[in-house]
């Protein structure tokens, strides 16, 4: 039987987006058994058509539909946006050649919703230090704030969540921005411990990285551009240019997917992450503001927990621009900089040691950082040999400890 998906969608009371879905084939084994999902707005959506509101799930699934050479049906479906499908799918092809792009997606009806667009832009916004570095960039422009939830924390913990949101509001009002929240089960639609087994032996990555939250996460602005005419939407960057990584979000698929008449940036991709901490440092000093960046997942707290490689990090490459880490969302205590060395010589690895040598080669530069005998072990270590055999019992004995107090956290957040 051809694989094949067909879908519906409905919007509901309370600004949902329901889509109801039916899946032929071999390849449904990469989907968990829902055949429904919904999204639910903040803001209200009742004006949007259906094939505008038909996007987040035809973005949440194409890299699936590509790779198993399936059939998305649809009843009607935008036409810029079917449009730029080809052109952002070269940068999948590009990007793994490895990977045959086939399948197709069918529609019924094929939608003009084209509109004079305004100067309004929005973009994406996480809390973290990439999606704040765009807003640095951009403040000027009064940016409408997209935050999606259910990317990480599962929509059912939802006292986390609020917390999150609250944390989320406070940067928005600092600056006199609106914000709207998106609640998405996009991430419980496809079976990622399936489908991670085929992209491991293909790319070496996991799908969601990979594969899919680039586009599924665009798709989710395409009811706001349609309701705000927005001439452009912001997507923060992960990488920089010239590094060799490959990732779902990149300037080759997201500046050329089209929701209607606006336009997709991936941003801040000239800029390293040291220099995106330069620029939230030189924000928070324009305005005067304090912000609170959100940069930690080791347990799926709102607050930094301020011991994890991540946390570390950044707040080095605020130390490194000069800036206070205590202004910016995180605690540090006493004698932090001795635990974070011990980490470093015990128990962490490093995933990307680029990171650490960018902030090696800011600390060399400042003769207040080489001679501060808390901070100047960080120009004579080897971060490019962090992660070595040696530490893996400790490392992930550490990873497990930090998976049980997640799950007892989010118990209790329930």
């Amino acid at each position: 039987m051809k694989n094949k998906i067909k879908v519906t969608v409905t919007l509901e009371a309370n600004n949902v987006i329901r889509y109801n879905y039916k899946i032929d084939g071999e390849f449904s084994k990469y989907f968990t058994k829902k055949r429904e999902y919904c999204i639910s707005y903040s803001d209200n959506i009742e004006e949007v058509p259906k094939s505008i509101s038909i996007i987040p799930f035809v973005t949440n699934v194409l890299p699936l539909v590509w790779m198993f050479d399936a059939e998305l049906i649809v009843d009607e479906i935008d036409k810029s946006f079917f449009e730029s499908i080809n052109d952002f799918k070269k940068g999948y092809q590009k990007m793994y050649p490895q990977i045959k792009f086939n399948g197709k997606l069918t529609y019924n009806k094929l939608c003009d919703n084209t509109y004079k667009e305004n100067k309004k832009v929005a973009a994406f916004y996480s809390g973290g230090l990439d999606a704040m570095s765009t807003l640095a960039s951009h403040i000027e422009e009064k940016p409408i704030l997209i935050n999606i939830q259910g990317s990480e924390i599962k929509l059912k913990y939802d006292k986390s969540l609020r917390k999150i949101r609250k944390n989320l509001e406070y940067t928005a009002n600092q600056f006199n921005l609106n914000i709207v929240f998106i609640k998405s089960e996009y991430r419980e639609v496809i079976n990622e411990k399936m489908i991670n087994k085929i992209t491991k032996m293909l790319i070496n990555d996991n799908y969601w990285h990979a594969l899919q939250h680039g586009i599924a996460i665009i798709g989710h602005g395409a009811l706001l551009a349609y309701k705000y005419k927005l001439n452009k939407i912001y997507i923060a960057s992960s990488f920089t240019q010239g590094d060799k990584e490959t990732c779902a979000s990149d300037p080759s698929i997201d500046n050329y997917v089209k929701l209607s008449s606006t336009s997709v940036v991936h941003d801040g991709y000239n800029f390293s992450r040291i220099d995106k901490a330069e620029n939230v440092g030189k924000l928070v000093c324009k305005y005067n503001k304090n912000v609170k960046l959100r940069v930690c997942f080791e347990d799926f707290r709102v607050e930094n927990c301020c011991h994890c490689e991540k946390c570390y990090r950044t707040i080095y490459e605020l130390i490194a621009k000069g800036y206070d880490p205590n202004k910016f969302g995180f605690l540090l205590k006493n004698n932090f900089h001795k635990q974070v060395k011990n980490d470093f010589k015990y128990r962490l690895g490093l995933e990307y040691s680029k990171f650490w040598n960018e902030i090696k080669i800011a600390f060399n530069e400042k003769n207040e950082l080489k001679n501060n005998p808390e901070l100047n072990w960080v120009l004579t270590y080897d971060f490019e040999h962090c992660n070595k055999k040696s530490k893996y019992l400790i490392k992930y004995t550490y990873a497990i400890i930090r998976r049980i107090k997640k799950i007892i956290y989010l118990v209790r957040e329930r």
